[in-house]
């Protein structure tokens, strides 16, 4: 696939990024910071956008091509003329949203609720698919975690507006969660696989479509007789040509005389 021009390509990842980072479930925290992982992730879900890496980003900087950003320490930093966004408490809130839960982290908020680590917020969704989408992007066997988010609200939990259909929170108690049924064997299913201790597959079975030439072909190709008789040759030569014989016994005979 061939891939965007310099100023199409800024235009692309500055919509992506800073105009409508909620479409992709994307948000910057209060210092001016998104992390690089999360905004790839996003681009990676575009067939048209997997090529970018950072270097493409220092590139579109040293053709002197705007961008809302720049790109240190695997963060994206907004640049002083582009205000941080500001994310106001929400005042419609729908019964309920929706947090895509890693497996990695699901026995933790299974008992203690959900709380953000290492970012300001947690997203959560009133789209499930959306929210399908943003956990996929860490595990691709997320758990979909309902959040009563009317009650939640009620019961003094800040959830704050993002876009149309993406919130963020601080942190939910546990009665304010439903979490699917989740067996150990769902969470560890991704686990790579114990190496296998049986016995390792003979020559010709490890290679299909071939075989190993052994004694039994050449007896069905020239018969038992001809083997025998070529056995017996290579036992004659191995006492040496004939007239070296006749000369061992002309010796044996000279020495009994002597």
């Amino acid at each position: 696939m061939a891939r965007l021009l310099p100023k199409t390509l800024a235009k692309t990842i500055s919509y992506i990024a800073y105009h409508a980072p909620a479409e992709y479930g994307l948000f910057w925290d209060a210092d001016g910071t998104m992390p690089w992982k999360e905004f790839y992730w996003a681009l990676q879900e575009d067939p048209a956008l997997r090529f970018v890496r950072q270097s493409h980003i220092h590139e579109l900087h040293h053709l002197q091509i705007e961008l809302p950003f720049t790109v240190k320490d695997n963060l994206l930093h907004l640049r002083s003329q582009f205000p941080v966004p500001i994310y106001s408490i929400a005042h419609k809130i729908p019964p309920r949203l929706f947090y895509a839960c890693t497996r990695k982290y699901y026995t933790f908020a299974s008992r203690h609720g959900l709380r953000a680590s290492g970012r300001s917020f947690l997203a959560a969704c009133a789209d499930r698919d959306l929210a399908l989408r943003i956990g996929r992007r860490r595990d691709p066997y997320s758990f979909l975690v309902e959040i009563l988010a009317q009650q939640a609200a009620g019961d003094d939990v800040v959830i704050r507006g993002a876009g149309h259909d993406l919130f963020l929170f601080e942190a939910v108690p546990m009665e304010h969660l439903r979490f699917p049924p989740v067996g150990e064997e769902e969470l560890l299913g991704s686990r790579p696989k114990k190496k296998d201790r049986t016995p390792q597959k003979t020559l010709r079975e490890e290679l299909p479509g071939s075989f190993v030439v052994g004694v039994d072909h050449f007896r069905e190709a020239v018969g038992e007789a001809a083997v025998r008789a070529t056995a017996r040759k290579g036992k004659k030569n191995k006492q040496g040509p004939q007239w070296k014989r006749e000369a061992r016994k002309v010796k044996d005979r000279w020495k009994r005389t002597v």
